[in-house]
């Protein structure tokens, strides 16, 4: 048995212990359970943050309080960063998390999964990939997002741009996943 199924069984064993345990105890209880929040609030909260911090934070001000552990721990880390920074890195950094902030929870996730789907690619071939990227004039960049040819049609929906945090939410090109070729257009002789 593997260390993975063992650590399975082990856990299931503990839940039926548990539910044993717990079960009788609900039926001797007549009264009905006391509501728990539905969303425990994981500090630190918005108004346990630093002026500074929530300076720099502001933009995510109405959806700090509902957010994991893990994402507070991270712009935190970014919060105390920004103010050390030089004077246009601090901008820069302002205006990312602006566009950031601006970014549906769906473009956020699609922004993250670009992003470990790049990171996959061996460095000289992204560094290639980006440049002919930034090769395309504006209007094959459109043409591209508009192909069906993505990972997902986000891409066809794209509103105007806001920036980097926009482009980072538009699915990346078949090339990340080799596996996936586009056919070629038919030539007129074959009609």
């Amino acid at each position: 048995m593997s260390r993975e199924q063992l650590i399975a069984v082990v856990l299931a064993g503990l839940c039926v212990a548990l539910m044993a345990v717990v079960m009788p105890a609900r039926a001797e209880d007549d009264a009905p359970p006391p509501r728990a929040s539905l969303l425990p609030l994981v500090r630190p909260l918005w108004s346990e943050l630093s002026s500074a911090q929530q300076s720099v934070l502001e933009p995510f001000a109405q959806q700090w309080n509902g957010w994991s552990a893990q994402e507070k721990r991270i712009w935190v880390s970014l919060a105390d960063r920004v103010p050390r920074m030089a004077p246009a890195a601090r901008e820069r950094a302002h205006q990312r998390i602006r566009e950031w902030a601006a970014l549906t929870p769906e473009q956020r996730r699609l922004a993250r999964q670009n992003y470990r789907l790049a990171k996959r690619l061996p460095p000289d071939e992204r560094q290639a990939q980006w440049e002919r990227y930034r090769e395309l004039t504006p209007e094959q960049r459109a043409v591209l997002r508009n192909s069906g040819w993505t990972s997902n049609t986000a891409a066809r929906h794209a509103g105007a741009r806001t920036g980097l945090a926009k482009e980072a939410a538009q699915p990346l090109s078949d090339l990340a996943r080799r596996s996936v070729r586009r056919p070629s257009p038919p030539r007129p002789s074959e009609f």
